[in-house]
């Protein structure tokens, strides 16, 4: 008879030689990329550049698929659930943690295998050119002014959030939050005048910019190499320093063989001079990290934001 333990040993070793064979046959169908906002949103942008190289390098035999979805939570939800086998991932920011840290997850960044980082994107605020608020020191005033009357268009728990609450409170003045989506979507709410101003990526401000919004200040110490003459929250006064960095996931439990895979293609495609000359048109500045610095980078982000939860809406 065979015994309970020759069994198991026997699927120990199955499992042992399917996990190469798994990895040398990737990818068997077309890899899809689940991109938690709209086309033209930032993140978007920096996803569709970087596959476009990494399908010129020829890096796989099957095609990229990219999935556009605003919802984060159903975003994350759906590569968490994939199966870990590469050809479901996920491109995220800093809104991965924020969506935990306020409940809208129960679960974060430690649900996923970290692929790699391609870039790092400078917040612009944004507000309607005929409004009131020619510059940030205006809102500011208003702000402080009328607490908690003064709207901001807003992805709630996401990066933009977490980036307008950390100006806030630096800057010692309560917004009205309005839930309005990506940025395309908060761009649009500012235009049209359902709200005061926002927090957007100079991707997502390319599309707007002269047609009834501008940019009035940089979060940050550095300017813009897009917009030169608009000055930063640290010539302000103000200490306010956050950045979105693009991050690349993978399902929990993906083979380490197809995660080297993926991660290295991103990373052959981030040495492209052309591909970075194309970041630093959008305002990307193409700053690499593989899976292990990637995951370093990812945990400590994470550190930062789940205390936040309270005052983020949690």
């Amino acid at each position: 008879m065979t015994s309970i333990r020759s069994i198991v040993s026997v699927f120990a070793v199955a499992l042992a030689l399917a996990a190469p064979a798994a990895a040398q046959n990737f990818p068997s169908k077309p890899i899809q990329v689940v991109v938690p906002a709209g086309p033209g949103s930032a993140t978007d942008t920096v996803a569709r550049l970087v596959l476009k190289k990494i399908e010129e390098q020829g890096a796989f035999s099957r095609p990229f698929v990219v999935i556009n979805n605003s919802a984060g939570p159903v975003a994350a939800t759906r590569v968490k659930e994939a199966a870990p086998d590469g050809h479901e991932l996920l491109v995220y920011h800093l809104g991965l943690p924020g969506l935990k840290a306020v409940g809208r997850l129960p679960f974060g960044v430690e649900a996923f295998e970290p692929l790699g980082q391609t870039g790092s994107t400078r917040f612009l605020v944004v507000a309607a050119t005929e409004g009131p608020y020619k510059d940030l020191r205006s809102l500011i005033a208003a702000a402080k002014a009328k607490p908690g009357e003064i709207t901001e268009a807003n992805s709630i728990g996401g990066a933009v959030h977490i980036a307008a609450l950390s100006l806030a409170n630096d800057a010692g003045f309560k917004a009205r939050v309005v839930n309005v989506g990506d940025g395309p979507k908060r761009l649009a709410s500012v235009l049209g005048g359902h709200t005061g101003y926002t927090f957007v990526s100079p991707q997502e401000y390319l599309g707007f910019q002269g047609k009834g919004v501008q940019a009035i200040a940089v979060v940050g110490a550095d300017r813009s190499r897009l917009w030169p003459d608009v000055p930063t929250t640290k010539e302000l006064g103000l200490a306010t320093d956050i950045s979105v960095d693009t991050w690349w996931f993978a399902p929990k439990g993906t083979p380490a063989d197809i995660v080297k895979r993926l991660s290295d293609a991103i990373g052959k495609a981030m040495t492209d001079d052309a591909l970075k000359e194309a970041l630093a048109k959008q305002g990307v500045d193409a700053v690499h990290l593989d899976a292990g610095r990637a995951k370093a980078r990812v945990e400590q982000i994470d550190r930062i934001v789940q205390p936040l939860g309270p005052a983020l809406g949690g």
